[in-house]
């Protein structure tokens, strides 16, 4: 038999943590003030610890209390998603996927196919944006994102890639330009999610003044494609298009330039072992080192 206080107590200690206010956690688990009172004074008993500091206004959490509440968090969240996950039907097992739509479109997309053969019960959803916030709510199962890894114990970041850019255009394009400031008399796409990438290449090739000229498109997949159809030239990261470069559809004749960001998969630390979510994972890790260009 475990050595544990009744669940009841950790279930009261929880809502009081989250709320900040017995009278808060009372009526969010429909008992009275003192019932919250009494578990928590008996919690903190057979601890032989204070959890929370009283004080007129509320409480708040000693650091005994915010140590039980980060494994009260994490365990409650395993016990959820282990009681869904066997109240689910095999059929019903579903994944959801929230990245950037360019991401979706010109990475993902092309290659999940062969993850869905893995695992052909499960139903794959996917989401366009999402943020950390949807992670750790559970509407949605795995972010990707570029950016920079977040600093929190209930987010695991993993690195897929190094995020480096680059002009692109057409194979068939007359006279390619072989240095930065030939650009400046060529034409350039931008995408409204990346306003400012050609000045972040510019800037970082030395070139000034800022590359502002040429035509604004909705998104970064358009800019993509006009590029294909040989209508000028788009900034885009190298691992959005390097199978398009490989097959001969573009060509990135000054090359890419690493920026200071990379590409993270996030995931929930306390949903991580999931069978489905770890299997994504470990699939979309061996994609990424696959598809990683062969070390000069």
């Amino acid at each position: 038999m475990r050595r544990l206080p009744p669940l009841r107590a950790f279930q009261s200690f929880e809502a009081a943590a989250n709320h900040e206010s017995f009278t808060r956690a009372a009526t969010a688990l429909c008992v009275t003030h003192s019932a919250i009172s009494h578990q928590i004074r008996s919690l903190e008993t057979w601890l032989g610890k204070d959890l929370f500091v009283r004080h007129n206004s509320g409480v708040h959490l000693t650091p005994e209390g915010e140590q039980l509440k980060s494994a009260c968090s994490a365990a409650f969240s395993r016990l959820e998603d282990e009681c869904e996950r066997i109240r689910t039907p095999v059929s019903d097992r579903k994944l959801t996927i929230a990245c950037s739509a360019s991401f979706l479109a010109h990475w993902l997309l092309p290659r999940i196919e062969r993850f869905s053969r893995q695992l052909p019960e499960l139903v794959l959803n996917f989401q366009t944006g999402g943020d950390v916030d949807a992670l750790l709510s559970h509407k949605v199962d795995a972010l990707i994102l570029s950016g920079q890894a977040p600093l929190s114990a209930e987010i695991e970041a993993t690195c897929l890639a190094a995020d480096t850019i680059g002009p692109v255009c057409a194979p068939a394009w007359p006279n390619p330009p072989r240095l930065p400031q030939d650009l400046r008399e060529l034409p350039l796409f931008h995408a409204t999610s990346r306003l400012a990438a050609w000045n972040e290449w510019a800037e970082m090739v030395g070139l000034a003044p800022e590359l502002r000229h040429g035509q604004t498109l909705d998104s970064l997949s358009l800019t993509i494609q006009a590029a294909r159809s040989g209508l000028g030239f788009a900034i885009t990261p190298e691992l959005l298009v390097r199978r398009d470069l490989e097959e001969g559809r573009l060509i990135a004749p000054l090359g890419f330039i690493q920026v200071e960001r990379s590409t993270f998969l996030y995931l929930s630390a306390s949903r991580k072992a999931q069978p489905d979510i770890a299997a994504f994972r470990h699939w979309l890790l061996a994609q990424a080192e696959s598809d990683s260009p062969p070390l000069a």
